[in-house]
């Protein structure tokens, strides 16, 4: 058998023309790595148990479990898969494939009792940024998402930046305080609840994602001479080509890119997003992060995580934050990686891995084919490590989607429809049919003259003007938001008292909810 494998192996290099030694595969073991080892089956348990397949609501109240078999029938029927009732290939892809958190509720199309606003003008707030993108970039997309369905209804958007809306808009991580935890990177992107009172109405979106508005880093320059323009990647610099933002030709290490595609022709530049310029949220106005700085007596050189359980990244916008308690947190750099160890932190290149230099980011030492990279210079000494970026998700599609739940709206079976529950990325976006019968059906067609007649602005292309306005509480990073004798909400959820706090579920009556 030996004899045969080796004239097999000989053969093919014949007819090939060249063979080259096998390579040995080398596998390292990466600290921080999260590895979601699941069987096929004990994938499908979760996912259909997750997203309601399993279990039927009967009107009398009482609840059944079905079978399996019947359980992959409904989801693959709403899925727009082949009803086979067993866990074929294309229904495995289905269930790892990313999507909206929300269950798949199997009425009409809005969600069970018609549940809608009794009002036509909608408010909502942002509570939080996530570092990913600038705070302008972010207020754009969510305005186009809910222009979306303000363009086919009779309903508005008023933004509002203190007090309660009817919608509340926040970035969370894992647990992140209304009893349905996200599940890291991919998978689960947000959800959203139906239109009522309290925590209903509001959409949350992962923190663990990497959101762009859908073909890769979104970066808006500030300062410079390009106006906010966004950064031109690849670009020429000194002869050189960049995909990524600089600080080649600077003394100060503030990086920056050019927003044309040859800076030595235009001679048009802007700085991206760093903590050395500026912090968002927290509690000193955006001002820029002061290295070093102190922290519970230690002293600090960069940004961390340190007194947080969330894992954003942090600093101390004075030198002293134990006695100043001035703080915001540090916007991601365009190279900041995702996941590993050092989430948020940047690559750095060159980076020694197992005795050899990388220049980029590398796939070597991964089994699943994962681009990576360090963010010291030698990963044999330190292990610090991150995922590199990716094209990411649409925060103005994934948004879209999950507004379309916060007004009423359930999950579609059709794949194109803006309301089917997976994520898919769509250049050219435009509301499907059964999105619009769905929302006319909740709240009727939009009627006169339309307002405005501008044309409908590209999903890389800002529309709305920058804000830094922030209406979070200051919140000490080394504190509990819940270690409190007073709740902004108590309200009753199924049955269930819930306790809210700063936007926190810090309790209720029952024991914790299944995760979305």
């Amino acid at each position: 058998m030996r004899r045969v494998l080796a004239l097999f192996v000989l053969g093919m290099c014949m007819l090939s023309g060249w063979c080259v030694p096998l390579k040995k595969s080398v596998s390292v073991t990466f600290p921080g790595d999260v590895l979601k080892n699941m069987t096929d089956t004990e994938l499908a348990e979760s996912y259909l148990k997750k997203f309601g397949y399993m279990n039927v609501q009967h009107r009398s109240g009482f609840q059944s479990m079905v079978s399996t078999s019947k359980a992959l029938m409904t989801m693959q029927r709403q899925m727009g898969l082949e009803e086979t009732g067993t866990l074929d290939k294309s229904t495995v892809a289905a269930m790892k494939a990313p999507r909206c958190g929300v269950p798949d509720v199997r009425s009409y199309l809005t969600f069970e009792g018609d549940l809608k606003w009794d009002h036509h003008d909608i408010t909502y707030r942002i509570l939080n940024y996530s570092p990913d993108m600038v705070a302008s970039l972010i207020d754009d997309a969510f305005a186009r998402a809910f222009k979306v369905w303000s363009d086919v209804t009779p309903l508005t958007f008023t933004r509002l930046f203190d007090g309660t809306a009817d919608i509340m808009v926040s970035f969370g991580k894992a647990d992140h305080g209304d009893g349905y935890p996200f599940d890291g990177k991919d998978g689960l992107l947000a959800h959203a609840f139906p239109p009522g009172e309290g925590i209903q109405g509001d959409a949350h979106f992962d923190d663990d994602e990497n959101w762009t508005l859908g073909k890769g880093p979104a970066v808006k320059t500030s300062f410079g001479n390009a106006e906010g323009a966004l950064c031109h990647f690849p670009f020429l610099f000194e002869g050189k080509q960049y995909s990524t933002c600089t600080t080649e030709g600077r003394s100060d290490n503030l990086p920056w890119c050019s927003t044309t595609a040859d800076y030595g022709r235009d001679k048009k530049f802007g700085f991206c997003p760093s903590e050395l310029l500026y912090t968002f949220d927290g509690n000193s106005n955006g001002q820029a992060c002061v290295f070093p700085f102190v922290f519970l007596g230690e002293t600090y050189e960069g940004c961390t995580t340190e007194g947080r359980s969330d894992g954003y990244r942090w600093c101390s916008t004075t030198d002293n934050f134990d006695q100043d308690k001035k703080f915001g947190f540090c916007p991601n750099r365009d190279t900041a990686v995702i996941g590993g160890n050092s989430e948020g932190e940047p690559c750095h290149f060159p980076f020694i891995f197992l005795g050899k230099k990388y220049d980029s980011c590398t796939s070597e030492g991964r089994g699943d084919g994962r681009l990576w990279c360090a963010t010291t210079s030698d990963f044999d000494a330190d292990t610090k490590w991150g995922f590199c970026q990716d094209r990411g998700y649409s925060l103005f599609l994934v948004a879209a989607h999950e507004f379309g739940h916060a007004l009423g709206l359930d999950h579609s079976n059709i794949r194109n429809a803006l309301m089917y529950p997976m994520y898919s990325y769509v250049e050219d976006f435009s509301l499907h049919k059964d999105d619009i019968e769905g929302i006319h059906y909740l709240y009727g067609s939009k009627t006169g003259p339309d307002p405005s007649d501008e044309p409908k602005p590209e999903p890389d292309t800002p529309t709305t003007e920058s804000t830094t306005t922030t209406t979070t509480h200051p919140v000490d990073p080394s504190q509990n938001a819940c270690q409190i004798n007073k709740f902004d909400t108590i309200t009753e959820i199924d049955g269930d008292l819930h306790f809210f706090k700063d936007g926190f579920l810090c309790g209720s009556t029952v024991q914790p909810f299944l995760g979305l």
